[in-house]
């Protein structure tokens, strides 16, 4: 009797064990699909100012490349994806389309090397340009040697140079010491799985120009 009600209760044991480990297995994609969502969710906050077309992309990997801080999403040329596009979530701005392949395209991201993003701080606009150094914590330059800015102080696109248009949120102050203003961006591009690739339509604007000029020379 003893011997069969040890082989019943182990039995029992180990259908117990074997159901916790499926419901662990549910519990961590349930946990997956809740962040996917809340990724989504994020992206319909982005209610930009003006119309503007965008795709709605899912990050694939990094590849590596030529650059240091990338990313690769499923979206390319055949979805209307082209060089310089913005790219955000819904806190805010996390780079610009840099190649784009017919089903891929890759992303720059604010914190890179290479990245330069101008910028406005504040509410008195102090223009600077935000250069990426491959940190977590891009460098604001260029600012007048008599500007003091306050820790927390809000930085957007100020929309020179033709490739972002002007109020998308980048971040703010995060320091002031002897390293220079650093900034503390809105988006962990660490803990990304969707964006937004954005058109404002500069891009064509910008080409139109280019060919206006290039037939006045000919």
């Amino acid at each position: 009797e003893d011997a069969r009600l040890l082989l019943r209760l182990r039995a029992e044991n180990s259908a117990l064990r074997a159901t916790n480990a499926r419901l662990l297995r549910w519990q961590a994609a349930a946990r997956t699909l809740a962040a996917e969502n809340a990724q989504l969710r994020d992206l319909l906050r982005f209610v930009p100012d003006q119309p503007v077309k965008f795709i709605s992309a899912r990050v694939i990997a990094d590849s590596g490349g030529s650059f240091v801080r990338t990313m690769l999403v499923n979206a390319g040329r055949r979805d209307g994806v082209a060089k310089d596009f913005p790219v955000v979530t819904g806190d805010g701005l996390i780079g610009r389309i840099v190649e784009t392949g017919e089903r891929a395209s890759r992303i720059l991201l604010i914190n890179d090397l290479n990245s330069r993003i101008p910028v406005v701080i504040g509410p008195n606009r102090y223009r600077a340009v935000l250069a990426g150094d491959n940190t977590n914590r891009p460098t604001a330059l260029y600012l007048a040697a008599t500007v003091q800015l306050k820790t927390g102080a809000r930085i957007v696109t100020s929309g020179q140079g033709g490739v972002f248009p002007p109020g998308l949120p980048v971040g703010v102050v995060a320091s002031t010491g002897a390293g220079g203003v650093r900034v503390e961006t809105f988006v962990r591009t660490d803990r990304l799985d969707y964006v937004r690739i954005l058109d404002f339509g500069l891009v064509n604007i910008l080409d139109g120009g280019q060919a206006g000029a290039a037939a006045l020379s000919r």
